[in-house]
């Protein structure tokens, strides 16, 4: 059993016809009354014996071109049922042209006789002699290529068949009266149904463009998609089918009864049958045309009638064989093929046109091109391009295959068509290719494209299975013969109804059948690769603009012309034919359906001239939503018929919004691979791109904003990786040589010429100030184009590099005054700068204080308080830099300047945590403010303490402002939090501790020469505790400079207390608290020899060193005095004297010491000696 099965695309008759049964003896002779009428009431019946189809197969693709690819076949049913007759029809002819899109082939019945030879010598003149020369050379020359009975006994046949047709249709009057009523079907004609738009409009080819016989404009009475077996095939097919109370679905045939049925007949009405899916077949045989009987025969026996007999698997071998060797054969997209078959040939050859033109015109050297002379290029070329447009409009998702599939087709219908012929179609392509590369709607941000999947089905694979069947089958009968290779009649096969591969004769071509058929690849490449593509395909799609100046436009003006003069021919008739009413006749009424008017509402406008803002596609959105199908095809159609000049602007519009898309993206990746001169010529032709649009469309969405923000980002990123510079620049430069970037770039200077606004450059420059100051410009014209939501984001920004430059201007300003200062100490005043030019310091201190300014009010304005911190923390140390940067009329910074601007920075600091709140809001920028904070209070302190006032009046108050600031400074080091600055903290609490104590000490010393019991107790117990925990944390901290200082003070201050003391006891206690100090800091030797510091190579440190060792020879000598003069019961002074003794014996090493290192072991040594020496007598 084979397998079929016939579903219907379309059909525009009514089904079924009502069969009337004729009665014996009625004379089909007798036309009916109703003969050939073509009212709808005929259900089709006028066209299905006379009208010749023409080349169907591209109506039917363009009116179907979603099956187009899915199918294997698009033809004629009248072609098919010729092929799969071939082993029973030796005598018959076969001239068929054969095209191949995607995995379909379509086939065309070709007639010699009607396109060749009855035709002008000019027309196609070198195919004329190829055949006149090769094909028709031998055998009968009249009747060998002749397709069709022309005999007057075969249109006799023909008529007496169309009138039993008339005859056998019943009309009853309720079906007359409901086919008035009833609405007319739609009218099936070569232009399909809008499709629903979900991309932007783009041109449809013309009809006269579709076809290569615009003038033929046969409709099927069915469009069916039929599955024989394992080949699915799109068919257009008239066959009339009856129907009948008992019998629903039948097919008519009338028989002449003196004459057997043979086995072509019955092929013939086998495969009607089964192409409409019609069970059984009514027989009327007649007698000239005089009706005698008739008989119903079921489908599946037909194969088996008496004198026809034939086998249904030959007939699906046959198919499956002669689309195998199409297949095979016929594998160049846009060639034309001719399959021909003489009468009473045994083969069938396949000539490859194109090839022959081609190597025609170049023996001739001469001739119009091959798109001129072949008449089904352009054809071809629109049914690839209606096919992909359709594809990529009706697919919910496109995978990497179907993109790759529509990538095929269109690449070979830009091939085929001459773009200065069809720019509309040609640009068209290349904006479809360029949206399948970067389709609109993705996040140039993170671009996600489509991943191949293994379950999905390319439209140009063929069954796999399928494939190999193929080869196994074929490959070794094929290969038996080199270059001839045909199908066998059923005679010369030894009488066997099969057919057999044998000898088919290819011309100027060379085909190996085992080689792999190329399958589109599929659409997958990297995101630079996709943007690349994309932006070549869109300079080609501008490249094609310039032709659409020419011949459209004249077009356009000729029907200006024309209508304006047809609008004055009817404007004169009315003028000469006043419209009068008559007399007899009602007046008509305007009167309309009110659901009718709904719908008329509905419509959109008509597309006016310039095109409408509203029909274009907004940045990555759908250009037009339609509310139906039909008012879509409307505005298609008013696009492309009355306003050429209007394609030029839409095309142009879409492919630079493309353009802005695929540049942004290219932007992004380029931002994401740190390549930012890339990254800035994309973003500026993007920019300019959007301009554009702009200009067209008022309602367009803007990407200024993204756009340039993304550009500030970029300088902002150049200034903080500056070592590559020169990298970026080059980058920049080098994407301005790239071909595509250059034509379309070009076509932007033309439409932007003469604009009042146009965009300026981002060219990096080799300047980090311009360049921050460029990332500062960018963000301010991102924030003119953006809303409240990209303008919060764009604000933190500009804010975040506002305190990066003024940082940069800040720490210029730093180095210039550092320069200055040293210039100034080394020339003499005649040398000193103009003082009337401002030095650039001034200048660089007030940029750092105004971009700082912005940049709180940028933070502000967003409310980012964690920022805002960041940047009042950053302002109180400007304040800090400027307390101590002299002005160019002032010689010295006075202390109370200072004070006011450590004042300001105060204020900075408590601003910065009052934004923050508490440390838990932001632990670290807290832990920084704090520093800030008290390293600030800190150095203030020093100032004041260090350079503070010498009058008397105000000294007091000074104090106590040192005092204070000491104090607060000391509440302000952290050493609570762990962390780095933990050992920074206590270091400085050390230090604070000691200028504390010092601050006491000084006070004390401020008494004068009075007496040690008149000192202030509160004050010398003060002083002591601060020394010692100035001594303790020193000491933990192993910080050996300060430490010595510290107890040098100490020894100093317990010296100084003794001078005070009256009584010998009080002296000599106090110098022993001296003595016991000098030996503490046997210690601090240790840590130096141990941690082998580079402290002791310091000159202060050895000088330092020398102080120590005389006041310790000072000690002793002072305490061996006192108690030489008094009591000494423990016999100290023996003691006393001895290690002072000791002391001096090292003096000539120390004396003339070569290094601070050997001073260092030495003390240590010798304070060693010397404890060693006073602890068992102190014992």
């Amino acid at each position: 059993v084979v397998k079929s099965q016939a579903v219907i695309k379309l059909s525009p008759v009514q089904p079924p016809a009502h069969f009337k049964r004729l009665e014996c003896n009625t004379n089909l002779n007798l036309p009916p009354l109703n003969w050939l009428t073509t009212s709808h009431s005929s259900h089709g019946l006028h066209q299905a014996l006379y009208q010749s189809a023409g080349f169907a197969s591209f109506r039917l693709g363009q009116m179907f071109p979603d099956c187009v690819g899915e199918v294997d076949v698009v033809s004629d049913a009248e072609n098919i049922k010729q092929l799969l007759k071939l082993p029973y029809g030796a005598q018959s002819a076969i001239s068929m042209v054969v095209h191949k899109v995607g995995n379909t082939l379509l086939l065309d019945e070709f007639d010699i006789q009607k396109y060749l030879l009855r035709k002008a010598d000019d027309d196609w003149k070198w195919l004329r002699t190829f055949i006149l020369d090769h094909i028709l050379s031998y055998g009968d020359k009249q009747h060998n290529y002749c397709l069709k009975e022309r005999s007057r006994e075969a249109l006799q046949t023909k008529n007496l068949l169309s009138k039993f047709l008339y005859h056998s249709l019943k009309q009853t009057a309720g079906e007359e009266l409901e086919n008035e009523v009833a609405t007319a079907p739609a009218q099936l004609t070569s232009r399909r149904q809008g499709l629903p738009i979900t991309a932007p409009l783009l041109p449809e080819p013309k009809i006269e463009e579709n076809v290569p016989d615009p003038k033929s404009s046969h409709a099927f009475n069915r469009n069916v998609v039929w599955t024989f077996e394992d080949i699915r095939m799109l068919i257009g097919t008239d066959m009339p089918i009856f129907g009948g109370p008992n019998r629903p679905c039948i097919s008519l045939r009338l028989r002449d009864a003196s004459q057997p049925i043979n086995v072509l007949t019955g092929i013939d009405y086998w495969l009607d049958n089964l192409m409409c899916n019609v069970p059984e077949v009514v027989m009327c045989y007649h007698l000239d045309g005089i009706v005698q009987k008739y008989e119903i025969i079921k489908t599946e026996d037909l194969p088996y009638l008496e004198n026809s007999q034939f086998s249904p698997q030959v007939v699906r071998n046959v198919a499956q064989n002669i689309l195998a060797f199409l297949k095979a054969n016929a594998t160049k997209a846009g060639h034309t093929y001719w399959l021909f078959k003489g009468r009473n040939d045994d083969v069938v050859k396949l000539y490859d046109l194109t090839t022959l033109c081609q190597s025609q015109a170049e023996k001739a050297d001469s001739g119009p091109p091959q798109q001129q002379v072949n008449p089904f290029t352009v054809p071809v070329g629109m049914l690839l391009y209606s096919v992909a447009r359709n594809m990529k409009n009706t697919l919910p998702k496109i995978s990497p295959k179907a993109a790759g599939n529509i990538r095929a087709l269109l690449d070979n219908c830009i091939k085929l068509l001459p773009k200065e012929q069809y720019p509309q179609i040609v640009s068209s392509s290349h904006y479809i290719l360029s949206d399948l590369h970067v389709p609109a709607g993705i996040d140039p941000k993170a671009p996600k494209f489509e991943e191949l999947d293994s379950d999905e089905q390319s439209l140009y694979d063929d069954d796999e299975e399928e494939e190999d069947v193929d080869e196994d089958d074929y490959e070794d009968e094929l290969l038996d013969y080199s270059s001839e290779k045909n199908y066998q009649s059923s005679e010369q096969g030894g009488g066997r109804a099969n057919v057999a591969v044998r000898h088919i004769c290819d011309a100027l071509r060379e085909f190996k059948s085992h080689a792999k058929k190329a399958k589109p690849a599929p659409l997958l490449a990297s995101t630079a690769e996709r943007c690349s593509i994309s932006l070549g395909h869109i300079s080609a799609g501008i490249s094609c603009l310039q032709y659409f100046n020419g011949n459209q436009e004249e077009k356009l003006k000729e029907s200006e012309t024309h209508a304006k003069q047809e609008e004055k021919r009817r404007i004169l008739h009315e003028e000469q034919n006043p419209n009068m009413a008559k007399p007899f006749n009602a007046i008509p009424l305007p009167y309309e359906q009110l659901k009718k008017t709904q719908q008329k509402q509905q419509t959109p406008a008509p597309l006016p001239k310039k095109p409408n803002p509203k029909a274009k596609a907004s940045k990555s959105k759908e250009l037009a939503k339609s509310p139906d199908n039909a008012s879509n095809q409307q505005l298609s159609a008013k696009f492309n018929t009355q306003h050429f000049g209007s394609w030029n602007v839409h095309l142009k519009l879409l492919l630079l919004e493309k353009a802005c898309l695929t540049f942004a993206t290219l932007a992004e990746h380029h931002y994401e691979a740190q390549s930012f001169g890339s990254t800035l010529r994309s973003i500026e032709l993007a920019c300019r791109c959007q301009q554009v649009l702009n200009k067209y469309m008022a309602n367009v969405v803007s990407q200024h904003s993204c756009l340039l923000g993304r550009a500030g980002d970029c300088f902002f990123q150049m200034s903080k990786h500056w070592e590559a510079i020169d990298e970026y620049v080059q980058q920049y430069k080098e994407q301005e040589r790239d071909d595509s970037t250059r034509v379309i770039n070009d076509e932007l200077t033309m439409e932007l010429d003469g604009e009042e606004e146009a965009f300026s450059s981002l060219a990096p420059v080799n300047n980090l100030e311009q360049v921050m100051l460029l990332s500062c410009k960018c963000y301010e014209q991102a924030l003119e184009h953006a809303k409240k939501v990209e303008g919060n984001e764009l604000l933190r920004r500009l804010g975040n590099v506002r305190n990066e430059l003024g940082l940069k201007y800040m720490y210029w300003a730093q180095e210039e005054y550092s320069e200055r200062m040293k210039q100034k100490t080394s020339t003499t005043p005649d040398e000193e700068a103009d003082p009337n030019s401002e030095p650039m310091y001034v200048k660089l201190t007030v940029n750092s204080y105004e971009c700082l300014r912005r940049g709180i009010e940028a933070f502000s304005a967003v409310d980012d308080n964690v920022n805002l911190a960041f940047l009042y923390c950053n302002m109180g140390r400007f304040m800090r830099l400027r307390a101590h940067l002299a002005m160019p009329n002032e010689n010295t910074i006075s202390l109370d300047t200072q004070k006011a601007f450590y004042s300001q920075a105060f204020s900075y600091y408590e601003k910065a945590k009052d934004c923050l709140d508490t440390r838990k809001a932001n632990a670290e920028l807290w832990d920084l403010v704090h520093w800030e904070l008290s390293t600030a209070t800190f150095t203030l302190a020093k100032q004041l303490q260090d350079y503070g006032a010498t009058d008397k009046t105000s000294l007091v108050e000074a104090s106590k402002e040192v005092l204070d600031l000491l104090q607060k400074s000391l509440k302000l080091c952290d050493v609570e939090h762990t962390g780095a600055r933990q050992v920074l903290y206590s270091f400085r609490s050390g230090l604070i501790h000691k200028r504390i104590a010092s601050f006491h000490y000084a006070q004390l010393r401020s008494y004068g020469n009075c007496e040690f019991s008149q000192l202030p107790k509160t004050t010398l117990q003060l002083c002591k505790s601060h020394y010692e925990k100035a001594t303790q944390i020193l000491e933990t901290l192993k910080e050996v400079g300060d430490l010595l200082v510290v107890q040098l003070e100490r020894i100093s201050l317990h010296e100084f207390l003794a001078e005070l003391s009256t009584h010998p006891s009080q002296k000599i206690k106090q110098m022993q608290a001296a003595l016991e100090i000098c030996l503490q800091c046997q210690v601090i030797f240790g840590y130096v020899i141990e941690s082998n510091q580079v402290a002791y190579s310091d000159v202060e440190f050895a000088g330092h060193l020398t102080l120590f060792e005389s006041r310790l020879q000072n000690a002793l000598k002072t305490l061996t005095k006192l108690l030489l003069t008094g009591k000494d019961p423990k016999q100290l002074s023996k003691l006393y004297k001895r290690m002072y003794m000791e002391t001096l014996t090292g003096k000539q090493g120390t004396g003339a010491q070569k290094s601070p290192a050997t001073g260092v072991e030495h003390l240590h040594t010798l304070l060693a000696r010397l404890r060693a020496m006073c602890e068992p007598q102190l014992a």
